[in-house]
């Protein structure tokens, strides 16, 4: 199994818990790939003037639009559909851990988003290893490399526009706060929820 630089890592009876009902699961995954296509944009708009972080934000934004086009049309095969968007416990708990000790806004803005993916990848490679549903195995195995790919681009932007070594620092502070948060979350059947309260640990 690929070692994934978290803190936290996903036990394979995650997938057992959220393949009892997977449009829940794609549902909630589209979403998750608009919020993703919004924040590149929200970053672009508020950093017009940083050339490489436009640039390659938009071409983040278009492939995330494109990955929710592929889980709708998938969610739909199936017989499911979109439902409305809910509020994340996952990534509201992220974005107020960054907290006020961030040494700069778009600095956590930037790790925040790489560790959204990191993770996101981390689930990714589990539904691939770990579905009974082989074409819904596939398709995640599919994503992996995009996944890698954006969560990747986000540390080397931060370490483009800040000094690499206060990058690693702020990455580590903000690696254990999402570790932490991840350990504590319950289960609600969506791409980055926990299992805390399947285990009985909460």
């Amino acid at each position: 199994m690929p070692q994934f630089r978290l803190d936290y890592a996903t036990p394979p009876e995650w997938v057992m818990q959220v393949e009892r009902d997977l449009p829940c699961l794609l549902s909630d995954h589209a979403h998750c790939e608009l919020k993703a296509a919004a924040s590149a944009q929200t970053l672009i708009v508020r950093n017009p003037r940083k050339d490489a972080l436009v640039r390659e934000l938009a071409a983040v934004a278009i492939e995330e639009l494109a990955h929710f086009q592929l889980v709708v049309k998938e969610l739909e095969r199936r017989g499911g559909r979109l439902e409305f968007a809910q509020p994340s416990p996952y990534a509201e708990g992220l974005q107020s851990a960054a907290g006020g000790d961030a040494p700069d806004k778009l600095l956590d803005r930037l790790l925040i988003s790489h560790l959204i993916e990191l993770r996101s990848l981390e689930r990714f490679h589990l539904l691939s290893e770990h579905l009974a549903d082989a074409e819904l195995a596939a398709l995640y195995r599919g994503l992996m490399a995009s996944e890698a790919g954006h969560q990747a681009l986000f540390v080397r932007l931060a370490k483009e526009l800040f000094d690499p070594q206060l990058v690693d620092r702020r990455e580590a502070v903000l690696r254990a706060r999402e570790g932490a948060l991840m350990a504590r979350l319950g289960f609600d059947g969506r791409m980055h929820c926990g299992i805390a309260e399947a285990q009985g640990a909460r």
